[in-house]
């Protein structure tokens, strides 16, 4: 039971609709048992002894109990709906909260598709199971309790003979759990691997059609798709096959029954009421074993989902506050990198020894060729990861002595690849500080050279863009995820190759902006390409892990043997290097 623990507190907030669900169940199983009394009446006292006066009250009964069941019904199920769209909902919630905790490396090694699934499928299996299983087991455990009382002071004979039936039930779950679960866990996986599958190839439709790989994604998205076929044809093997033998052994014992009961009644040892009364009772023990054994295979089912979903919820963040945390108010921008050692994967270091300098207000560029660890330095100035060893201090106190939130409140940053979401430019420009004026948000369009096409758009900055803002052009959305990092005011601006896609001209232009609209403060520009780099005050060139040179981009191009030269002659050619100088 202690795997289901983390899901009791989800259930504390509906207590006392479920304890009203649970009394409403009772209630109407109670009216439901009532009826096969009400019969043996009917046949016995009615029929059978001439008691005619009994007629219409007995009559009144059987009438009043489907409207009464009908009205408890209709409450019962709106209650039921309440609590479980409250548990998801309460569920995800939390989920999802806790999810947006999370650092970097649950992302790096948990795929989109199996998130979702965990937080769209799993969350509901739990629900149903809640909702539908335990109140469902509560009416079955009223009336197995109601049909054990009344069927023993009818025929204790019978009774017997029902209860010789129940180990068949038993078996029948003990041979089918295992492998219930264990198969259930299997297509779990395998859900989870073609709906990331499914994400990853199309948001890339574009790269597939342009190498021509139609042909090949259909074959493999068909075979991971026949995995999920299998699994969930095996599954609905072991769930059909156990429902249908439970079935089959409820119809072999009330045949039993039903025989016994005539041979008892030619015997003259029990009467006709009695006989169908006993038999409807026994319909109301088999019935709710033959669902025991149902909700047991749900169980079974839905511990695999509690075991996802409490996988989520028990990992701790890997980057979290300090006991000591202090505040941050204001960061004057003063960054100091002391020999940083960090590695994705044991034993293979992507930085290593890394220190660097950058003076508050200073306009830094980073530059260096693929896998140099330019943008992992990035992600470690933002603290999505913290340094195996060395340190990073802000204004000359370690960045892990900040309080998270504060901190990566001070800085913003630009990625390669701006995410656009689903709502208006406006929103999207806002989504940092929605306290923004609208003054703002122009001032800082119109020096991205954004306005002028936003303006040009029917709606304006009101204009809805998809998800992903998939409409606009590259360059567009890049100046978006700009604007919006300008706008949310950062004493720390960091941009990772933000301007790569665009030509140098327009490149140039946007770092001219952000340079005057980040004046006197810092910041941090990730670039690929070297001429790039000319818009800083400084260069810093990066090389396996390592910083291996600083200084004047003009000056560092022309210092011979350079690796700024080098990097700058394999990428535009030695014929537009300027002359060499000295080394100074």
């Amino acid at each position: 039971m202690s795997r289901y623990r983390q899901i009791f507190p989800f259930l504390r907030p509906f207590a006392r609709l479920l304890v009203l669900a649970l009394v409403l169940t009772g209630v109407l199983t109670a009216i439901g048992m009532a009826a096969p009394l009400f019969m043996r009446r009917l046949i016995n006292d009615v029929a059978r002894e001439g008691r005619w006066g009994l007629f219409p009250l007995v009559m009144g009964l059987l009438f009043a109990v489907p409207v009464m069941r009908a009205v408890v019904n209709v409450a019962n199920s709106i209650t039921l709906n309440t609590v479980g769209m409250g548990i998801v909902r309460r569920t995800r919630k939390r989920l999802f909260r806790h999810m947006m905790s999370l650092s970097m490396n649950f992302y790096d090694e948990t795929p989109v598709g199996g998130i979702n699934q965990r937080l769209m499928g799993d969350v509901g299996t739990v629900s149903s199971v809640v909702t539908g299983g335990l109140i469902a087991l509560t009416g079955d455990l009223v009336a197995l309790g109601f049909a054990l009382v009344v069927m023993l002071r009818i025929s204790p004979r019978l009774s017997l003979l029902t209860f010789a039936l129940l180990p068949a039930y038993f078996l029948n779950y003990r041979f089918f759990s295992r492998r219930i679960r264990e198969n259930t866990a299997m297509l779990r996986a395998h859900m989870d691997h073609i709906s990331s599958t499914l994400q990853e190839r199309l948001s890339g439709h574009e790269l597939i059609q342009s190498y021509g790989q139609e042909q090949a994604e259909s074959l493999n998205f068909s075979s991971q798709a026949k995995q999920v076929m299998n699994a969930a044809v095996r599954g609905a093997a072991y769930n059909t096959s156990f429902n249908h033998l439970a079935d089959f052994v409820n119809k072999m014992g009330n045949t039993l029954i039903y025989c016994a009961g005539a041979y008892f009644v030619l015997k003259e040892s029990m009467g006709y009421g009695d006989v169908l009364a006993f038999c409807a009772y026994a319909t109301n023990i088999l019935g709710p074993v033959t669902r025991f054994a149902g909700v047991a295979n749900q169980v079974v089912q839905v511990g695999v989902s509690v075991d996802r979903i409490n996988e989520v919820l028990e990992r701790e963040p890997a980057i979290d506050d300090r006991p000591e945390a202090e505040r941050i108010e204001t960061l004057q921008g003063d960054i100091r990198l002391q020999s940083l050692t960090f590695s994705y994967t044991e034993g293979k270091p992507v930085l290593e020894s890394c220190s660097l300098e950058i003076p508050a207000g200073t306009h830094l560029a980073v530059l260096g060729p693929a896998g140099s660890g330019r943008s992992t330095l990035a992600m470690l100035l933002r603290r999505f990861y913290d340094p195996a060893d060395g340190s990073i201090k802000a204004d000359g106190q370690d960045i892990r002595d900040y309080r998270l939130a504060d901190y990566r409140r001070s800085l913003a940053m630009v990625l390669p690849k701006s995410s656009i979401f689903r709502g208006t430019i406006a929103e999207n420009l806002r989504y940092g500080r929605p306290d923004a004026t609208d003054e703002e948000m122009l001032e800082v369009s119109k020096a991205l050279g954004l306005h002028g096409f936003v303006a040009g758009l029917a709606q304006g900055y009101e204009t809805p863009v998809g998800a992903g803002g998939l409409m606009l052009a590259s360059g567009i959305r890049m100046k978006i995820g700009v604007a919006r990092a300008l706008l949310s005011n950062p004493f720390v601006l960091i941009m990772d190759e933000a301007v790569a896609t665009l030509d140098p001209d327009s490149a140039h232009e946007v770092n001219e902006a952000v340079r005057e609209l980040m004046k006197g403060r810092t910041c941090i520009m990730v670039v690929g390409r070297a001429i790039l780099a000319r818009d800083a005050e400084r260069v810093a060139v990066m090389r396996a892990g390592r910083i291996v040179e600083t200084g004047d981009y003009d000056r560092l191009l022309r210092t011979q043997d350079s690796m700024l030269r080098d990097i700058f002659a394999d990428q535009y050619g030695k014929d537009r290097l300027p002359p060499p100088e000295e080394d100074r």
